[in-house]
């Protein structure tokens, strides 16, 4: 009697269901997967989008407050101009220029000073100098343009040191005729360049963010935050190739990425040029701070998949536990069929002793081989005709069986 065997079809039916279950699992692993990439795609543009938008903001708001400044500055020379150019034709209010000046100085708070000068430079009425105090200008290239230039009109000044302040300033300035129509001086203007530094670092563009002005040079004017000691950087023009690109194309707003030279952070940049007046304005939105929620986001949703495919790997295995403990089961069940439909047939018996013989060739007691092939149990007792043959003087003592 031969034990039985896993059939080479349900063999190959097991392999076939474990081969489509373990595809099952990781196609829906890749399906979670790509999802999850693809969510966070569309979040990593979303900040994208989100931080250009703000820098894009912030550029314009800067571009009305310096164009505003510069043009309140304007107004003023403007004003003090005509004043000085009337009381010079009716040479009458000399007296009151200084406090004229004074009155137009207060409309404008971001100034230092306003100014006049004669025809040779020497300063004669303002609102900011130090009585006793002698001051020119007539070596300033602002004061030289305009001296030998009659058809220029507001000019603006590079950054320089100020000879009364001693910081960084940036003049705006007019020229003046007198009642001859020749150069008489000029009126101008004194702007801080602390004042936009204080502006630059009241934006939130982050921890690592950066604004700057720069003028048509590329030269830096103020810059936040500042890149070296205060001041040193003023009139450095080591700016991104990207920049430059913007900047040769003639362009009045752009947006570009780059690395800065300065601290070499990646930024997204907001560049704006500002309305009349000879300055690029630069808002730059740093990559790690706009990126630090998107990658928080990324952490978060790297857990989620990591969590679903775990879950999705131990239903895998839990099933294919459990499907080849069943075909386990089915081949014992199989094999114990096999062997009850063997002692269905015909089993070889001593017909004397009744020991049967198995498939090996050996005699066994019947009662040993039916305990081995099923799961039947023996007890041992005496009927009653074998009774009469071995105790025939109790025989009649016997109960029936």
């Amino acid at each position: 009697m031969e034990a039985p065997r896993v059939t080479p079809s349900s063999t190959f039916e097991s392999k076939h269901f474990l081969r489509r279950l373990a595809a099952g699992t990781l196609v829906l692993n890749l399906i979670i997967l790509v999802m999850g990439a693809l969510s966070l795609r569309k979040s990593l543009r979303n900040h994208q989008r989100d931080a250009l938008a703000t820098a894009q903001n912030l550029a314009q708001v800067l571009d009305h407050y310096v164009g505003d400044t510069f043009g309140k500055a304007d107004l003023a020379l403007l004003a003090v101009k005509d004043e000085v150019e009337r009381v010079s034709a009716t040479r009458r209010g000399f007296q009151e220029l200084d406090g004229f000046i004074r009155r137009q100085h207060g409309r404008v708070p971001g100034l230092r000073s306003l100014r006049t000068t004669d025809a040779r430079g020497v300063v004669e009425h303002s609102s900011g100098t130090v009585p006793g105090v002698p001051l020119a200008v007539g070596d300033r290239e602002y004061f030289t343009r305009l001296r030998d230039n009659p058809a220029v009109g507001l000019v603006t000044s590079k950054p320089l040191v100020g000879r009364v302040s001693g910081t960084w300033v940036i003049i705006l300035a007019r020229r003046l005729k007198g009642p001859d129509h020749q150069f008489a001086g000029i009126v101008y203007a004194v702007l801080p360049l602390e004042q936009f530094q204080k502006a630059f670092s009241a934006l939130n563009v982050g921890p690592h963010g950066s604004v700057a002005i720069r003028d048509l040079d590329l030269g830096l004017i103020a810059r936040h935050p500042e890149p070296e000691s205060a001041g040193t950087a003023v009139g450095q023009a080591l700016v991104s190739k990207e920049f430059h690109a913007f900047a040769g194309a003639n362009q009045e707003v752009g947006i570009y990425r780059a690395r800065t030279p300065f601290d070499g952070i990646q930024r997204t940049f907001a560049v704006r040029r500002v309305a009349g007046q000879p300055f690029y304005l630069l808002v730059g939105v740093a990559d790690q701070d706009y990126l630090g929620g998107w990658w928080w986001e990324v952490a978060q949703e790297g857990l989620e998949v990591g969590l679903i495919s775990g879950l999705t790997l131990a239903g895998f295995w839990l099933i294919r536990r459990t499907w080849l403990r069943q075909q386990a089961a089915r081949v014992e069940l199989e094999h114990l069929l096999a062997e009850v439909k063997t002692l269905g047939g015909m089993l070889p018996i001593c017909s004397h002793c009744k020991k049967i013989r198995d498939d090996r060739g050996y005699w066994n007691q019947i009662e040993a081989y039916l305990n081995e092939h099923t799961d039947a149990e023996f007890t041992h007792g005496i009927c009653p005709d074998c009774a009469k043959k071995v105790f025939p003087m109790r025989a009649g003592k016997l109960p029936p069986a």
